[in-house]
Order: C-alpha cells, then structure tokens, then sequence
C-alpha cells in the first residue's frame, strides 16, 4: 500500500517538473507537416523559446540524424527571447515517399532543463527517375587518348518512362561536343550510357565539363548534373626533309607539322651545310640567323605552328655558273686535248724568191694519236703565178692542172703511233712578182675506226720578196 503510494507521488511529480521544463524551454513547429523533395534542400524553421526570466544558454540536437543538418547547435537566449532554428534536410534521389518523424531536443547548459518536440515531414519525390552518376574512365588525359563518358539513370518508380538524355562537354561555356539519345527505361530499373570522347588537336588543353541533362518526353528538365576533367598539354613536332635534283639546281622543302595540340611559338628550324654552297644558297624565306663552324654554315629560321598546321621552308642550290664554267673548261680542255692528239700537218718553204731559183715547199706529218691513221690523203695548192717542177725528192703526187693553179695530192696507206712524213716539191714564178706570194693551207684527211673521215689543215705560208 505503502509502495502504491509513493509511485503514484512520484508519477506526480515527474509530470508536474515536465510541465514547468516545457514552460521554460518552448519548441513551436509547423502545425502542418512541410513537404521535403528528395535531392533538393529543403529547410525547415522551427521557434525556441527561453521562458526563463535569466539569461540561458541552449543546446540543440535532433534525432535520427539520417538527411539533416542543424543551422547552428547552440545559442544564448536573453529572458523571454525567441529565435528561429532552421534544419536542412536533404533526402536522396530514391528516398521513399511518405512521412518522416525527427525529434527536436532543446538543453539548457546552465541548468537540467530540456524539452522535445517531435516534427513531422512529408517526403516526396519531383520524379522516379533520376541520374545517378557520371561515371568517367580517367579525370585528366593526353592527346589521342579517350574519354570515356557513361551517364547512369535509375528509375525508381513503378512504370516505365520515356526520358531525353542530352550530354555536354564544354570548354569556357562553349559547347565543343554533343551527344543525345532517346530511350524508355523500365520499373525499378538502372540503365547507362557510354559514350567515347577522342582527345584531338582541336581540344585545347585545359579544364572542361561535362554536363548531363536529363528530361521527360515533354522536354522538361527533370535534373542537370555535371563533372569536369583536364586536357594536359603535348608538344610535338615532325620534321621531313625532301630534295630534289635537277640538272642546274637542287631544291630542298623542310615540312615541319605540329603534331600536338598546344601552340608553338619561336620553334627553331636549323639546316646545316657545307661551307662552300654558301655561294649557292637562295632560300624562298630568309632565315634569321646563320652561323659558320667547322666548315660547315648552319641557317636558323623562327616559325609559329597552330596545332595541327604545317609549314613549309624551302630554298635552292643553284650551281648554273658553276655547272657552266665547268661546261666552258671541259670544251677548252677537250679542244685542247683534240688539238693535240690530232694529227699534225705544217707547211713551210725554203729558198729565196730571186729571179727563176726554185722554192721548195715541204709539208710535215705527224701522227701523235696512240692509233694507226688509215688512207690518208694530203692535198695541197700551187696558185697559177707559179708552176710545180717535176722533181721530187720525197714521195711524187698526183698533179691535176686547174685554171686557177695546180693540186697535188698524195695518197699514203697508213700512218702508225708517233710515226712521222715528210713530203716536199717545188715550185717557181712564171712571172715577175712583186710583194708576196701567198700559198694556200694544205690538208689531210683520214679514216677514223668507225669508218668517218676527218680533216686536219695546216696554215698558210706568205713569201716575201721581188722575183726577177
């Protein structure tokens, strides 16, 4: 009876001291519970009050934890003072539809005093389905590498919907890729995409993002969500070098093609040749440095390359002077060498040109080839002032008379290397002459291997003198 008692005092007791803490420390909810849209943030105000007539200092916490954050987890409060607590709650893309209970616990710091009060929230959903996440295979990447782009999209609802995916990559707000697809996705489904994003020189390095947007077959935006990922910068350069000969000239083309995807600038483009084509340099551009060493002169050009773009530098060695002082010497040096080896042929006289004394004409062969001369045939002219005396003291020819003079031709079968004739005749005046008395050239022919005849001819002779 004793024990009766006493519980229900103590029952009492406790129900009265909850009385006064709920006076001292009042919590004011919505009446209504607020609507919390799942993946948003939604904010929730609730009033605290001190109804104490001292200063106090509050603590806040709220159970359970899952969604929530609180604005601030403690405050001071003059007598009587009101403030606002306002709790973030941000439930997730497939949080369950329906009501949600947290509890709200207000402490004082100073003294035993607290008070809970329970708020009650309507979770919804703004649509079944939504993105899940972007999935990419690499977050920075080199040129010719792939970004592997995938979307994934949940349906978390009980019927099948028709969905616009729509997927960006942008660099500085601009979009430089698209990729769009229209699907249905099924209950209580997951579905992804996968799309391939090759990294070429048109990227330039730098940071991009990704921004997916996800919309129902009315074209309304259900959510956007985005992702970023970096284009590392790569530098190379391709060299080719191409020469072309002619006959008078050589032209060289250096191809230079920036392979990469970031700009070059002041790039050094060199070309090493030997010293003395110095003379023969004629670049289409002129280069902007040369230098000499060991014998050797090294041309420098500074060119730009966008990425992706190709330059060509070209210049010429032209050898035409070259080439034709050459040409002129090999004409002198072969004239000279045919001059020499060609068979020799001089005509000269002896006596004096004095009353009826005779002249006597001597013609002088000699083969200087390293080959025999065949039928060789040596012809000679006696101008009708003068006559051929019938005497010969070498080899006799054949004489023809002519109305201008006389000619005399030998006929000899072979010549051999180095071997040497002489063949004379005379001559006297049928008049008196006075001044010169001027001989024709005399000339040989021979038969050369291939059956060609070739003519050598000596020089004229003058005589000087008065014939009586």
């Amino acid at each position: 009876m004793r024990y009766s008692i006493f519980l229900i005092f103590l029952i009492s007791t406790l129900c009265f001291l909850n009385i006064v803490n709920a006076q001292n420390i009042s919590i004011i909810v919505p009446e209504k519970p607020p609507a919390i849209y799942a993946s948003q943030s939604n904010e929730v105000n609730v009033m605290i009050k001190n109804g104490q007539d001292i200063k106090d200092t509050f603590y806040f916490s709220i159970w359970p934890t899952k969604w929530v954050t609180l604005e601030r987890y403690w405050a001071s409060f003059e007598p009587g003072e009101i403030k606002t607590l306002t709790i973030d709650i941000i439930p997730p893309k497939d949080a369950e539809e329906g009501t949600e209970i947290y509890t709200l616990t207000v402490k004082s710091l100073s003294s035993n005093l607290s008070s809970s009060q329970e708020i009650y929230v309507n979770i919804k959903r703004t649509s079944d389905v939504f993105l899940s996440e972007i999935k990419l295979n690499k977050q920075s990447l080199k040129l010719n590498e792939i970004l592997v782009i995938q979307p994934v999209i949940t349906n978390v609802g009980k019927e099948t919907k028709e969905i616009l995916l729509s997927t960006q990559v942008l660099k500085d707000n601009s979009i430089v890729k698209e990729y769009e697809d229209s699907f249905s996705i099924g209950p209580e489904s997951v579905k992804t995409f996968s799309y391939n994003f090759p990294i070429e020189r048109v990227y330039t390095p730098g940071d991009y993002v990704i921004t997916v947007f996800l919309k129902d077959s009315l074209n309304r935006l259900i959510e956007k969500k985005s992702i970023s990922f970096t284009i590392q910068p790569t530098h190379k350069i391709e060299k080719e070098r191409e020469s072309k000969n002619f006959i008078f000239y050589t032209i060289v083309n250096i191809r230079v093609t920036n392979k990469g995807n970031v700009k070059e600038t002041n790039l050094n483009i060199s070309e090493s040749l030997p010293l003395f084509s110095k003379n023969f340099f004629f670049p289409d551009i002129e280069p902007m440095f040369q230098e000499e060493k060991n014998n050797r002169i090294v041309y420098k050009w500074l060119v730009e390359l966008e990425p992706g773009e190709t330059k060509v530098i070209s210049y010429r060695l032209r050898f035409t002077n070259v080439i034709m002082v050459s040409c002129i010497l090999i004409v002198i040096i072969v004239w000279v060498g045919w001059l020499f080896y060609q068979p020799k042929l001089l005509k000269g006289y002896k006596g004096i040109i004095s009353g009826k004394e005779e002249i006597t004409i001597s013609l002088y062969i000699k083969n200087r080839r390293k080959k025999s001369l065949n039928n060789i045939i040596v012809k000679d002219f006696v101008p009708a002032i003068a006559t051929v005396v019938k005497k010969f003291d070498t080899l006799a020819p054949k004489i023809r008379r002519k109305a201008m003079g006389t000619e005399l031709l030998w006929k000899i079968k072979q010549l051999k290397p180095k071997e040497e004739r002489i063949l004379t005749y005379r001559i006297k005046p049928v008049v008196e002459v006075v001044g010169e008395l001027r001989l024709p050239k005399a000339t040989l022919t021979y038969e050369t291997k291939k059956g060609k005849r070739r003519r050598v001819l000596s020089k004229k002779i003058t005589i000087t003198g008065k014939i009586k």
